[in-house]
């Protein structure tokens, strides 16, 4: 079994296990706690299908798969972006200032990305470069915000409560793989196309077990009301450190200013 075959036979696993997975947070009515990463998952099923069906019509080589490729690339960019900031809301958005303060800092990451990435590629005619470049500023900003997040949390005694705990790993750790892989691609070590291709595949492919898994069960009941006056407060006392509540009115007075 050659190299091709073997990422061939992870893609036809992986199909059906997005599939389940797009299923699964339907049927558990995700999108009423993260609506953006679960539209992420309906546009990964869809665009997954019409690649595969334009490589069934022609060959992955073909200038029809190509074109239907990076015509599809840059709405899958975006959304998987999109469920990233899902994820941030969903855990900070209980704490209004925190997560007014940490949606401004996305906004303005994002625009950065965007900018630079034209800037770095403006010189090629080509969008196959910025969408490939503009990807791996994605991945980069994935691990380290998703790694900001869990020290917050961490350190303020606000919890990840499931399936979004499940969620931020599978996120974190393809992003982690990707980076890792690709640094070894273009470094010293001279890592070959295939394995790097298979890497990934195998990379998301448990990136999509761990999502189906914080998935499979019943999810628990939403949080309470977001934090935003004293009587919240003191109706959820119990279940917020005192730190976040600290946190979470410095970050409210800043952001009136």
């Amino acid at each position: 079994m050659d190299s091709g075959q073997l990422v061939q036979i992870i893609g036809m696993v992986l199909t059906p296990a997005e599939f389940v997975v797009c299923g699964l947070a339907l049927v558990r009515r995700l999108w009423r706690s993260l609506p953006y990463f679960t539209a992420y998952l309906v546009l990964l099923v869809i665009v997954e299908g019409v690649r595969a069906s334009v490589n069934l019509a022609t060959s992955t080589s073909s200038r029809s798969y190509i074109w239907t490729y990076w015509m599809t690339q840059p709405v899958l960019i975006l959304a998987r972006g999109a469920g990233l900031v899902d994820v941030f809301r969903a855990a900070l958005g209980m704490y209004s200032g925190v997560w007014r303060f940490a949606r401004s800092m996305l906004i303005m990451a994002a625009a950065f990305m965007l900018l630079f990435a034209a800037v770095h590629t403006g010189e090629t005619p080509r969008i196959s470069s910025y969408l490939i470049f503009l990807e791996r500023e994605l991945e980069f900003a994935a691990v380290l915000s998703l790694l900001l997040l869990l020290v917050v949390c961490r350190y303020y005694g606000a919890a990840l409560a499931r399936p979004l705990d499940g969620i931020a790993l599978g996120l974190g750790f393809y992003s982690s793989v990707v980076i890792i892989s690709g640094s070894i691609l273009i470094g010293p070590l001279t890592l070959p196309w295939w394995q790097f291709s298979l890497v990934r595949s195998v990379a998301y492919f448990m990136t999509v077990c761990l999502w189906g898994y914080s998935l499979w069960a019943p999810l628990p009941e939403r949080a309470g009301p977001q934090l935003s006056s004293m009587e919240s407060y003191e109706q959820n006392t119990l279940a917020v450190s005192d730190r976040m509540r600290e946190l979470n009115d410095r970050l409210s007075n800043l952001m009136k200013r």
